[in-house]
């Protein structure tokens, strides 16, 4: 139970405040409960050969009539193995975004970045494309996509080494770029883009909304976009938010010795992808508000109808989140959450799995309150807290962190506590054991460690903390197996 604030206390690679980048998170699973209404509470697999299946487990099968309820879905998306080719023989299509402004020349940045494509390029085989876009004031298009033989392997090597760093962060213009390049991709092929940047937005378009409208085009083309930030200086909300739209992955760097080998796991994740992108759509019946889903970017049309981007679907591997829903039914009887299905594109097609059940509930009278807390799985229940809400909660810890605003940050770890409590008390079960206790308040003791010292030191142990935080956010509330 100790890994709840393990990366406050070693950094990536044997600095303080680390994380493993690609770590997974191992979940358990339960059958919920039996109650006396015959009604499903797990959506069972999707029947279709070689399809991506969904199941679906809900915290409880019950709810009070009235009242506001807050119910947890786990959901658990499963791609097939390939029947393609062996993924080490795989043909990719890998662009690289290199951050070229004056930032890079510190700390022997580019130096690292270098190395690392270097490494990339000697991984490459002729079957495999690559292309090599750098940033800063403007983006600079150093080699489109072409074939990796030996002799287009020495131009991109001399291309590289003559990469010079000064000026701003554009990476709006980057991501410009590339779209331009992925005009040519062909179907069938694995493409990953990976972008690489140690440094705030402060040229051309600078705001989410604007950069994850260029990164929408990315997968349009069935690519992906994974981010890595390097450093302790870039934005850490911008750079794990482009991944999420680009559907890839996030991770970053302090000590930049470690950057071939993400490289080198970026390759092998693009040589294993099933589906480029996917999402799940879910239409929610009247009185049913959809709050969070793992974190993954959604949006809402009129018909209360989500759309969540779960990203990129890996060969034989699953991604398992929670999405919490909050819940007013105002009669007694079978009610249904709504229906759900998933949207991917996988080798060239646009595929669907779809819920064979609605998610089904029962509403009790209030004055049976205790049959809609005798329904609660309590291993759902609690893994919900304990890995979701936590996650939820560190994001919002990793701004105030990070805008040294201890007040706030403070309150945050204060009411989780509290949270935590109540939730004990609505389910009549207990979850605050002593372990977790005692992790919690070594979280805390790390946060109050950041804000001590020098204005030098409290600021770099802030942006080091905060990027942990941030990560260990996405970590606690998804899972990669």
């Amino acid at each position: 139970m100790r890994h709840l604030t393990q990366s406050l206390k070693h950094r990536l690679y044997h600095n303080r405040f680390g994380l493993f980048t690609f770590g997974c998170l191992s979940l358990i699973t339960a059958a919920v409960l039996a109650t006396s209404v015959n009604i499903p509470d797990l959506i069972p697999p999707i029947n279709q050969s070689g399809a991506v299946t969904v199941n679906a487990q809900l915290s409880q099968t019950k709810v009070a009539q009235g009242e506001q309820s807050t119910l947890y879905l786990d959901v658990k998306l499963k791609a097939p193995r390939l029947e393609t080719a062996q993924a080490e023989q795989r043909a990719s299509d890998i662009i690289v975004i290199l951050d070229r402004s004056g930032s890079m020349g510190g700390e022997n940045k580019m130096t690292y970045a270098k190395a690392a494509i270097r490494d990339l390029l000697s991984r490459l085989n002729q079957q495999d494309r690559f292309a090599l876009v750098s940033f800063s004031n403007h983006a600079i298009v150093h080699a489109p996509l072409a074939y990796v033989d030996a002799s287009r392997r020495e131009q991109l090597l001399s291309t590289l080494n003559n990469i010079q760093v000064g000026g701003g962060t554009n990476i709006g213009d980057g991501l410009t770029r590339t779209v331009q390049l992925l005009l040519t991709n062909e179907q069938n092929r694995a493409s990953k883009v990976i972008l690489l940047s140690d440094g705030q937005v402060n040229e051309g378009i600078t705001d989410l909304a604007g950069l994850s409208h260029i990164v929408a085009k990315i997968t349009q083309q069935e690519s992906v976009l994974s981010s890595i930030g390097m450093g302790l200086d870039f934005n850490e909300t911008l750079m794990s938010s482009l991944a999420d739209y680009g559907m890839g992955s996030y991770a970053y760097l302090e000590n930049l010795a470690g950057l071939g080998d993400l490289f080198a796991q970026s390759l092998n994740a693009t040589r294993n992808i099933y589906a480029a992108n996917s999402h799940l759509s879910i239409q929610l019946a009247d009185g049913v508000t959809l709050i969070d889903a793992g974190g993954y970017p959604m949006s809402k049309s009129k018909d209360n109808t989500y759309t969540i981007k779960t990203g990129q679907l890996l060969n034989n591997r699953s991604k398992q989140f929670v999405m919490t829903f909050q819940v007013n039914a105002a009669e007694t009887g079978a009610y249904s959450l709504g229906a759900m299905q998933l949207t991917y594109q996988a080798q060239g097609e646009h595929k669907q799995s779809i819920a064979a059940e609605k998610l089904n509930l029962a509403v009790v009278a209030a004055q049976h309150r205790k049959d809609a807390v005798a329904s609660i799985d309590k291993a759902v229940y609690k893994r919900s807290w304990l890995k979701n809400n936590l996650g939820r909660m560190q994001k919002q810890l990793s701004t105030y962190v990070r805008d040294g605003n201890k007040a706030k940050a403070d309150q945050v770890m204060t009411e989780y506590r509290q949270k935590l409590a109540k939730a004990e008390e609505a389910a009549a079960m207990p979850i605050m054991s002593n372990e977790v206790g005692a992790e919690l308040q070594e979280m805390e003791d790390s946060i109050a460690e950041s804000f001590r010292g020098n204005t030098v030191e409290k600021e770099k142990k802030r942006k080091r903390a905060a990027k942990s935080l941030q990560m260990n956010s996405v970590q606690s509330q998804r899972a990669i197996q």
